[in-house]
């Protein structure tokens, strides 16, 4: 069941400016722990939770770009 949220484009726009802001900061942060040398299965969890995350950003970003696709054909 999908729900409709009716956000601006401003506030989508925000949104994903601090979603990417959040990436960045997330693959800066997995640099830092290889470099301090922290135990692999930490490294490992980590990894994880950053690779879910940016999963999530990019599903997001394709339903708004296929949203704009239809609002533009319908």
């Amino acid at each position: 069941m999908a729900t409709l949220v009716r956000l601006t484009e401003e506030q989508i726009e925000r949104l994903i400016v601090g979603m990417e802001e959040m990436e960045k900061r997330l693959k800066d942060m997995h640099e830092e722990l290889i470099e301090i040398g922290i135990p692999k299965d930490t490294l490992s969890r980590f990894a994880k939770l950053h690779d879910r995350y940016t999963e999530g950003v990019a599903f997001i970003l394709k339903q708004r770009e296929l949203g704009r696709s239809e609002d533009l054909s319908g």
